[in-house]
């Protein structure tokens, strides 16, 4: 008996290389490391209309409420985006983590351009 596992993602994830940053929302403050403050400096590594993963050297513990903000100036829509912490992983002795990211809000107009893309790219 063989069993079809469906692809569990529904927008496709683009590698990018980007300076973002990351706040903790103020519901999940108490969760992190008030050593690390609220704000801190990730570096996108790839996103797609779901969701992004990020890297950076704060522990941002699994269910936490965060806000993505992507700066001006690339090829990404510039603003701000819900989302919530879906993974944590060490990447290296730094510490740096690997976020996976799941976006919140489907209003935000950074999450509707990226979903907007996604469909042009399947129309295309």
């Amino acid at each position: 008996m063989s069993l079809h596992i469906a692809h569990r993602r529904q927008y496709e994830r683009h590698a990018i290389d980007v300076s973002v940053q990351l706040t903790i929302c103020e519901t999940c403050r108490p969760q992190v490391s008030p050593m690390s403050g609220t704000t801190f400096p990730a570096c996108l590594t790839n996103i797609s209309g779901g969701g992004a993963h990020v890297v950076v050297a704060t522990f941002v513990p699994r269910t936490t409420l965060v806000e993505l903000e992507i700066p001006p100036g690339n090829e990404l829509p510039a603003g701000r985006a819900r989302a919530r912490v879906m993974k944590v992983q060490m990447v290296d002795r730094e510490p740096r983590y690997g976020v996976g990211l799941r976006f919140e809000d489907d209003e935000s107009e950074v999450v509707r351009a990226l979903q907007a893309a996604e469909v042009e790219e399947a129309d295309a």
